[in-house]
């Protein structure tokens, strides 16, 4: 019995990672020396309609930059961070097969029907973006987007979003 639960629950944590949909880009100006940055503040951008949302988004960017040896200020800054958050929904079909069983068609046989439903699954997009103040250029952007749940509990995938997008930040000297 202790050997069919640890079977099940090696099984149920490998479909879970499995069901993840995380996707991350991130782009960046292969010119910049990003040696010579090490403050930044957090400037305007899309918010998420969600207050504690952007709030957690925010957080997540200053402690991962923090982590990085940058250090967050409210002038001056060395680099701009802007947030974008896109709210979506993507198409999802599912088809069931009922009835006729193995036919000499195949599956289905003859008397088989099939049913199509159509799902919207809701689809969350964080955009990353550095902006250099002083020449008002774009030095680095990263997106990361993910299923989401309708009612916004996404604290844990924010945080494993921007840890994706900043995990190789900042770029190494002379990296394409």
């Amino acid at each position: 019995m202790k050997k069919a639960a640890t079977v099940l629950g090696i099984l149920a944590g490998a479909l879970t990672l499995a069901c993840s949909t995380l996707t991350t880009a991130v782009d960046y100006d292969h010119t910049v020396n990003w040696s010579q940055f090490h403050t930044f503040q957090l400037a305007g951008g899309t918010k998420d309609p969600l207050t504690f949302t952007q709030k957690r988004i925010e957080d997540a960017i200053t402690s991962t930059l923090t982590s990085k040896g940058w250090q967050a200020v409210t002038t001056n800054p060395d680099i701009l961070v802007y947030t974008h958050t896109v709210l979506g929904q993507q198409k999802q079909w599912n088809a069931t097969s009922m009835g006729g069983g193995w036919g000499y068609r195949g599956w289905g046989g003859m008397g088989g029907m099939t049913t199509a439903t159509e799902t919207n699954i809701p689809i969350g997009t964080l955009v990353v973006d550095l902006v250099n103040p002083k020449t008002n250029e774009l030095s680095w952007r990263g997106t990361a987007s993910d299923q989401i749940s309708a009612s916004g509990a996404e604290q844990g995938q924010i945080q494993d979003a921007v840890a994706a997008l900043f995990k190789n930040f900042p770029p190494a000297p002379g990296t394409k």
